[in-house]
């Protein structure tokens, strides 16, 4: 950390996945190493490689505990795509955890920086439309695209499907005035996010940053557009299809959740009483600038955010206490964080874990959900484990933790992602076990 900037505490967490809703739910399923991969339930699909999903089950706005005086405000449920419902509920359920659901904070320094990807839009609302402007050679016809198609078309529309509604909803509910924004850089999104609420805090723009993403991937169009990008696995058994550093990982299995973080500046955290989870210690992002595909096979990126992420905590990386890979399961992203892990922390390595065989790929919210199981982890003295690697990539040389969690005594780990086009993101975090530290 540079200069005088000011030291930016957790004090709330909420996440939502298809493991459960909450960390204790999760942390259940970590620890026996229970997956939540299986068949696709919510929609019929075709020949798209997989029929392999991560769903959450049962996800409300009006089940969950929220304060009476915003109840008001959830109808507005019918206007929030599936990625907005998740990041909202959940942002309700962190802002809760820190104590803030009743105010406690200058709404003019209470801010929010959120991960979001691309919306799916629903088929069935523009369906009647481009049918409409579509000529019987199915060539289709702006002129009657306009004058009969739009007209078809709610006026609303557009604000379920918009990637910076997520953070809207969120700064209304909880009347967040403070630096507002939205990251939109795939699966590095929430990691990019929560270091730039990391930035505004320790420049002293903000007392208190919500921050982390949503997204689901568990849509008609994410799997065709996911198929057509070559990512997808195309196994169709739960053990087989998202396994992470394994030698026959083949690709992504779709999946959906939110993780939400409540970032403060520690004196006012500590001014209020908060507890503490842990403390944000440095944060960098990167990009591999790779011409041919763009993501480097030797993990260029990666290293360049880790070893930025490093300097900024003032660390050496001999003392992190293990790293929660990005591990998509495909051949080429895998073997290149392995890679860079190798070149990072020496030949001995550092105990790697990838989270992704238990709640498959959640794109922009991947980051922030898989930061806060390592947190829930060490401040349980574990490491969460990986799931489905019963064969190791021998070219992948890392630690990998596997079959339960793994005890340890260091609370400091480095959260990593990064994107099939390069971009990679690092988050060093410490942990407070026992919440005493503070």
């Amino acid at each position: 950390m540079f200069g005088n900037e000011q030291r930016v505490v957790i004090t709330g967490l909420g996440i939502a996945t298809p493991l459960g809703i909450g960390p204790e739910a999760n942390w259940a399923a970590l620890a026996e190493a229970r997956s939540a991969i299986g068949k696709l339930k919510a929609f019929p699909l075709g020949d798209v490689h997989t029929t392999m999903a991560a769903e959450i089950d049962r996800f409300d706005l009006k089940t969950l505990a929220i304060p009476k005086h915003k109840k008001a405000l959830i109808k507005n449920q019918k206007y929030m795509a599936r990625d907005i419902v998740l990041a909202v509920g959940t942002a309700e359920l962190a802002i809760a955890d820190a104590g803030l659901a009743d105010g406690g904070v200058d709404p003019t320094r209470f801010g929010l920086d959120l991960g979001a990807a691309l919306i799916s839009t629903e088929i069935d609302e523009l369906a009647p439309a481009i049918n409409t402007s579509t000529k019987a050679d199915g060539e289709f016809d702006f002129t009657a695209w306009g004058r009969d198609g739009l007209p078809q078309i709610l006026p609303i529309w557009l604000l379920r499907y918009l990637p910076n509604m997520l953070a809207c909803h969120i700064g209304i509910l909880n009347d967040c005035q403070g630096p507002s924004n939205t990251i939109t850089e795939a699966d590095a999104a929430s990691n990019v996010a929560i270091s730039e609420a990391t930035r505004i805090i320790q420049r002293g723009r903000a007392d208190v940053m919500v921050t982390g993403g949503g997204d689901s991937k568990i849509h008609p169009l994410g799997y065709v557009r996911l198929g057509l990008f070559n990512v997808l696995t195309r196994q169709d058994t739960p053990e087989t299809a998202c396994r992470p550093f394994h030698k026959d990982r083949d690709g992504w299995v779709p999946g959906e959740g939110a993780g939400i973080i409540i970032l403060e500046e520690y004196e006012h955290a500590k001014k209020r009483g908060a507890k503490i989870y842990g403390e944000v210690l440095g944060c960098a992002s990167a990009c591999d600038a790779y011409g041919p595909g763009g993501l480097d096979p030797e993990g260029g990126g990666t290293e360049v955010a880790i070893r930025a992420a490093l300097k900024d905590a003032g660390l050496e990386p001999s003392q992190v206490g293990h790293v929660n890979a990005h591990g998509s399961a495909t051949q080429i992203c895998d073997l290149a964080e392995a890679r860079a892990f190798e070149r990072v922390f020496g030949p001995e390595g550092v105990p790697v874990t990838a989270l992704k065989g238990y709640m498959g790929n959640m794109g922009a919210s991947c980051g922030a959900v898989e930061l806060i199981c390592s947190l829930i982890g060490v401040n349980q003295g574990m490491v969460p484990p990986a799931v489905h690697c019963d064969e190791l990539d021998p070219r992948c040389r890392v630690d990998l933790v596997r079959g339960a969690p793994r005890p340890t005594d260091n609370p400091i780990f480095v959260n990593t992602n990064l994107t099939r086009y390069g971009q990679a993101a690092a988050v060093v975090v410490r942990g407070n076990r026992g919440g005493t530290e503070y």
